[in-house]
């Protein structure tokens, strides 16, 4: 349990958090005195500082240097900052950018999502939505690329885009590839996979041999696609682990690189968001991931659509700038569910 402080002391901690944030050096009681205004002498800052010391909220890497925060310090910064940290508007205007092209793919967009949080925040962002087999078919077309080449292209509710080639063994015109898409449309649009009846589709319509083999072909690929769609992270910015390996130390980086590539922990990680419902922040030896014990970790949950949730979060050191990053990823969130609930076309 931490411990309760004063006002000054929690002024003064907070002065300390965030000169450390922005320099990344040890902060001396005259920063500290120039930043809070306190009417009081340095050696009164000293003393304050010491204290804070005593209670584990600060540390002195050498005697003559100044205090650097500890991991319960950040905790205590960070409820500090609860329902206070705020995008700016420069911020605000790069993630509303993102989504203001609604005929974007879900995919590309997820995942541009990550890149831009990561790029605002410098951290590494992870974007993540639970996509089923449950999801229906939006929109199915057939692209003929040759006489024996056709790109089955299907779309879902949710936005996933599925790609699959059929190489046919009989050449198929460009009039048989634009009625079976417009057979297919017709006849699978806003159903589940557990709810398409190939046989029943097929049937429906009348082919000759390469009209009737590119049926098959195409309702075979559009319901493997629909039984493989699993759950997806789309991670961006994983280079910035790289650039903290003097905070974290390289074996360190080597094992956060490798975890998220194999995206073992992450999936636990961004799920637990969704149970939570909430803002979280968990900061060093909080993360109950030993991956993440050197770092800080800050997500929440956003609606995708029938009680669903996606989740969103960042990793970074322990010294991130939490007001900035909480109000990014609060955001990135808000405009995430209001895309996924947004009307379709």
């Amino acid at each position: 349990m931490i411990v309760q402080i004063d006002e000054r002391k929690k002024k003064i901690l907070q002065a300390v958090v965030r000169r450390f944030i922005l320099t990344g050096k040890p902060v001396g009681s005259g920063a500290v005195a120039e930043s809070t205004g306190l009417k009081v002498s340095s050696a009164t800052i000293r003393n304050e500082m010491a204290v804070l010391e005593d209670l584990g909220l600060l540390t002195q890497p050498h005697t003559s240097a100044g205090r650097v925060p500890t991991d319960i310090a950040y905790r205590y910064y960070v409820d500090m900052l609860t329902g206070q940290a705020k995008p700016t508007m420069r911020d605000a205007e790069a993630i509303e950018k993102l989504f203001d092209a609604r005929t974007r793919e879900i995919e590309g967009l997820m995942q541009e999502a990550s890149v831009l949080l990561s790029r605002l925040t410098h951290t590494t962002a992870m974007v993540f939505a639970p996509f089923s087999a449950a999801d229906t078919v939006r929109h199915v077309d057939l692209i003929r690329l040759s006489g024996y080449q056709v790109m089955v292209v299907v779309i879902t509710s949710k936005g996933q885009v599925g790609r699959r080639l059929l190489t046919l063994d009989h050449e198929v015109g460009s009039d048989t590839v634009a009625r079976a898409a417009g057979h297919l449309e017709k006849s699978l649009s806003g159903l589940a996979l557990d709810r398409i009846n190939t046989q029943e589709v097929a049937r429906r319509v009348r082919f000759g041999e390469a009209g009737q083999e590119l049926m098959t072909g195409a309702l075979d690929a559009i319901g493997d696609y629909l039984g493989t769609i699993d759950d997806r992270v789309f991670i961006g910015g994983t280079a910035n682990i790289v650039r903290e390996m003097d905070i974290g130390g390289t074996e360190w980086a080597q094992v956060l690189l490798e975890a998220m590539e194999k995206q073992y922990f992450i999936l636990d990680l961004l799920k637990e968001l969704m149970r939570e419902k909430r803002l979280t922040v968990r900061i060093g030896e909080e993360n109950r991931l030993r991956e993440l014990q050197r770092c800080a970790f800050v997500g929440t949950s956003y609606p995708i659509g029938s009680g669903l949730l996606g989740s969103l979060g960042v990793v970074g050191p322990t010294c991130m700038d939490y007001e900035r990053t909480i109000s990014m990823v609060e955001l990135m969130a808000e405009n995430l569910g209001r895309r996924f609930l947004q009307p379709k076309d």
